[in-house]
């Protein structure tokens, strides 16, 4: 019954589903609580959705708190609501790093280092589905084949690059076919892709295998190489065992790539709403729990309660300390971050005065290796 959580997952009342659109705040408040917040996040088609409309059910239930949901497939689509107000919160992909850290598509004089902060960090797998009949087992098998070149979407992009990296290959080795996000299934199907990267329990993927056979290719986690791209690449990355995904037969396990996709927000937020938020996700956990695949990793037991790359936020740490999940590490990693911050606010003030257009990329990042660990 793999496929319960799409099949029980309606969209209630409590949620709102805006696609391009928002409303003029992104939260709203009676008597000083939070009663509606607006987050951002993948699509419909994808467990990312699916997690955040099953949690935002619960959490009207538990505490009263509406949820209306943005959509994008993009990684501008998904921060730009939450820059402007329009989005209290967001659920991203590596664009939280990407933002903080001012690289691919935020290394713009319009963007820039963002104050970007966590408030709830689960983890999901995530891997490399094929057909049955490509003749792709491993990643050496991607070499020659159609790689999906996703569109806005330099997380994902950076992990395809990083899985073959693992197998020794770069994107020169393979034929890179740009597609949206939300595409990749119907372009698997069709033959327009031989691959494609995503969420492994996302409802498109169910979709795909009740008309095309596919299976997830093959990784070990003792794989030194695959190992060594992903320290090089996406540190905050680790492999690990997953089942009931597309293509997978009752009892067997695949290994994927695990890491946290976090609902974020910005250090101005004021720290009674995300602690509100944060706390709204913990009590309601009994509510929403088994309403997905990956909707048991929200537990404050399994989430990421360390910072790895971007700080959390202190109504989040406000939180985690009252559950005794804020360790001495926690909060040394967390002092480590906000310097990093202070550091990269300086320097791009130091490039942006004597660098645009072309030349800033360049004098960017020449200037993180100069000056940043």
């Amino acid at each position: 019954m793999r496929r319960r959580e799409f099949l029980q997952l309606g969209i209630a009342g409590s949620v709102a589903v805006l696609a391009g659109c928002g409303t003029p705040k992104g939260a709203a408040y009676v008597d000083g609580r939070l009663t509606m917040a607006v987050i951002s996040t993948y699509g419909t088609g994808t467990s990312t959705y699916a997690d955040v409309a099953a949690v935002a059910n619960s959490i009207t239930d538990e505490a009263g708190i509406r949820t209306r949901i943005m959509t994008s497939d993009t990684a501008i689509g998904r921060m730009t609501p939450l820059r402007s107000g329009l989005a209290t919160f967001s659920r991203t992909g590596d664009e939280y790093i990407f933002s903080f850290e001012a690289t691919n598509e935020f290394l713009s004089k319009e963007w820039g280092p963002q104050a970007v902060r966590v408030v709830w960090a689960p983890v999901a797998p995530h891997g490399l589905l094929v057909r049955q009949d490509s003749g792709i087992q491993t990643l050496a098998d991607l070499a020659g084949r159609k790689v999906p070149d996703v569109t806005a979407n330099p997380s994902v992009n950076g992990k395809i690059e990083m899985a073959l990296q693992g197998a020794g290959l770069t994107f020169d080795d393979v034929e890179l076919v740009p597609i949206s996000y939300g595409e990749q299934a119907e372009g698997l199907k069709a033959g327009k892709l031989d691959v494609l990267f995503q969420q492994v329990y996302g409802s498109s993927l169910y979709e795909l295998e009740s008309s095309t056979p596919v299976q997830w290719i093959k990784m070990d986690a003792g794989d030194q190489t695959l190992l060594n791209a992903i320290q090089q690449i996406n540190p905050s990355l680790t492999l690990g065992p997953f089942s009931g995904g597309a293509g997978q037969p009752e009892g067997q396990t695949d290994i994927g790539f695990i890491y946290a996709i976090p609902i974020v927000t910005y250090d101005k937020t004021d720290d009674k709403t995300v602690s509100e938020f944060a706390q709204a996700i913990v009590d309601a956990y009994p509510k929403y729990k088994d309403a997905t695949k990956t909707t048991g990793d929200w537990s404050a037991e399994t989430a990421v309660t360390t910072p790895q790359q971007v700080p959390f936020h202190d109504g989040s740490i406000a939180v985690l300390k009252k559950l005794d999940l804020w360790s001495d590490e926690a909060q040394a990693r967390q002092d480590e971050l906000l310097d990093r911050e202070k550091k990269l606010n300086a320097g791009w003030k130091e490039v942006t005065a004597n660098a645009s257009g072309d030349e800033l990329a360049e004098a960017w990042l020449t200037w993180k290796d100069e000056n940043l660990d």
